[in-house]
């Protein structure tokens, strides 16, 4: 198979290019011709005399057309300008499909799409889709609960503003999909992407979800927080957000969630779905990475045979990179003629399941020919000859990717500082700095969320003895010592699952989830065990232990508060008991503890 690529600008100059390329386009060793129409203008009727031209002119072909947020030729970028991707195939089968979406759901419009289009022989299905008209996830859904097999590429038409529309064959629709099947033995079909996005910020949790239309995270209407850390308005600037999506993990898979739609109830619509529940965090893109990325992918796609390359990927990358979006595609032309638009999310085959992406670059690489990699002679849009040629390096580029290295790493620099911060913060104020337990705040937080839950719960409180006695005896410093050693003791009995609080200055207290009188009663053996253990170990040691215990269960008292209660009143009859015992020994050890204390 074989790629050429031209831009539009007139009847005439289309006329001349078929000419002068008329040996390879009406071949009768054809199979089939394939036209891609990535129309930055996004006029319908200016559409409509196009698309009848290109029939004119080359009558067999399929043409599969869309409106697009900017336009890829032979590696470079553009916008606002119409392309023309002539793909002519040598042994292959190509069939176009026209879908309006009227009355059926999304899912079943998918299924649709796959009975009409799908085979057997089937290698590749390329989408374009009405994508703010409908929700592409569950056309891909669809298409899969057919073909489960079958790759899918392509993407959402893009708009530039302009409103969006597909095209196929002539038929024209905003409220649709259309698409083609390419079949054939021997057509080797290659599916990457990458994305090249980083996270930033805290991570959050998605809160209410209606569709694609997110209402809040964390509780918080979700544009209040793309207003804070972004400093949009509603109207102004909200645009800017696309190149800031949400990242959330799927699978092990960081997967970009881009804003599309501001209501006025502070929700937005994003171009692909996010789940109640879902951990996000927003991000920035890194242009070391997507520089990185590039590299790795174009090694890669020489490893195999490449006669043409689609490049079908997301606005919002080309919002970020600017003139520098060509670092991503003027690589790939030197493998293969490149062509290809920037869609409003991108469709993409991985781990044997169609997905819609956003924030991402997705490339697919066709060859007929099998077995030995071929030399590329790359091919200019505007001219009708093949010359071999080196791409120059732009000094003012290379300076431009180099600042953005350098924001990008202050930015990762800074995250990383403040989320080291955040996590100290944290641990600080769930923790008892002497000890290391957790402390009375974050004891009580864990009752309070328990009281709503099902299942038996204990509670054990313990209580250092004498401790006044030892700190007038032997000083504070002394003290502490006895205190952390009370709470390794404590430490030691418990489960790894059970949350050990400090308490008090003397007091700790313990949660025991899915408890039982017994298992109770066991803490409370080994805690004194444990501590008489360590005694006769270590005669410096005067760690003497209370210990009282108390179970909720359905039947017996009712809030967890009453529990601690009663595990307290335990306790302090136990320490009623021990008491003389405890401090006549603690001041019969007096010779063992260190007259540094």
């Amino acid at each position: 198979m074989k790629t050429i690529n031209t831009f539009y600008e007139d009847f005439n100059g289309l006329s001349e290019f078929v000419r002068n390329n008329q040996n390879i386009l009406r071949s009768n060793e054809n199979s089939a011709v394939l036209v891609q129409v990535f129309n930055g203008q996004c006029d319908q009727e200016f559409f409509k005399r196009l698309l009848a031209e290109i029939a004119e002119l080359v009558p067999d072909a399929l043409i599969l057309g869309t409106t697009t947020s900017g336009e890829i030729i032979n590696g470079q970028v553009n916008g606002l300008k119409t392309v023309l991707s002539f793909s002519i195939f040598k042994r292959t089968v190509v069939k176009a499909g026209f879908f309006p979406k009227g009355n059926q759901n999304d899912f079943d419009l998918g299924r649709k799409i796959a009975s009409t289009l799908g085979g057997g022989k089937a290698k590749l299905l390329i989408l374009f889709a009405t994508g703010r008209t409908m929700n592409s996830t569950a056309v891909l859904k669809g298409v899969e609960s057919v073909f489960p097999g079958l790759p899918v590429t392509g993407g959402n038409a893009g708009h530039n503003a302009l409103g969006c529309f597909v095209s196929c064959n002539g038929q024209i629709t905003s409220y649709g999909v259309v698409g083609v099947v390419l079949e054939g033995e021997n057509l080797k079909v290659s599916c990457y992407s990458h994305l090249g996005w980083q996270p930033i910020g805290k991570e959050m949790t998605v809160t209410k979800v209606d569709g694609l239309r997110v209402y809040t995270i964390d509780n918080i209407p979700v544009y209040q927080i793309y207003r804070k850390y972004l400093g949009l308005d509603r109207i102004g600037n909200f645009s800017n957000a696309v190149e800031y999506p949400l990242l959330v993990n799927r699978n092990g898979s960081l997967l970009a969630r881009t804003p599309d739609i501001y209501y006025e109830d502070d929700s937005i619509s994003f171009v692909a779905e996010l789940v109640e529940g879902e951990k996000v965090r927003l991000s920035f893109g890194d242009i070391g990475m997507i520089s990185e990325a590039t590299v790795s992918l174009c090694q890669e796609i020489r490893q195999h045979p490449a006669e043409s390359v689609f490049v079908y990927s997301c606005e919002s990358r080309r919002g970020f990179l600017q003139e520098l979006s060509k670092i991503e595609t003027e690589p790939l032309q030197e493998i293969a003629n490149t062509s290809g638009f920037f869609t409003y999310g991108e469709f993409y085959y991985s781990n044997k399941t169609n997905q819609v992406l956003n924030a991402t670059m997705t490339v697919v690489v066709l060859a007929e020919t099998a077995g030995k990699v071929l030399e590329h002679t790359v091919t200019r849009g505007e001219e009708n000859s093949s010359v071999s040629y080196k791409f120059s390096k732009d000094k003012i580029v290379e300076r431009s990717s180099g600042v953005l290295k350098a924001l990008t790493h202050l930015i990762n620099t800074v995250t990383d500082e403040l989320v080291t911060a955040n996590e100290k913060l944290k641990y600080a104020g769930q923790h008892d700095s002497l000890t290391g337990l957790y402390n009375r705040a974050f004891f009580e937080q864990e009752m309070e969320f328990l009281e709503t839950q099902d299942g038996p719960v204990g509670i054990v409180v313990c209580d250092l003895d004498c401790l006044k006695v030892i700190n007038d005896t032997f000083g504070h410093s002394f003290g502490d010592q006895m205190i952390c050693k009370a709470a390794n003791v404590i430490t030691e009995a418990c489960r790894k699952e059970d949350i050990v609080a400090r308490i008090g200055g003397d007091e700790f207290a313990i949660i025991v989830t899915n408890a039982t009188l017994s298992g109770l009663k066991n803490i409370r053996k080994r805690i004194v065990s444990i501590a008489a253990k360590t005694r006769s170990i270590q005669p410096e040691n005067l760690v003497y232990l209370s210990v009282g215990f108390a179970l909720k269960t359905s039947g017996g008292e009712k809030s967890l508060d009453g529990v601690f209660k009663i595990a307290d009143a335990n306790m302090y009859s136990h320490k009623m008991r021990n008491k003389q015992y405890s401090k006549k020994t603690i001041l019969g050890r007096t010779a063992f503890v260190n007259n540094d204390y």
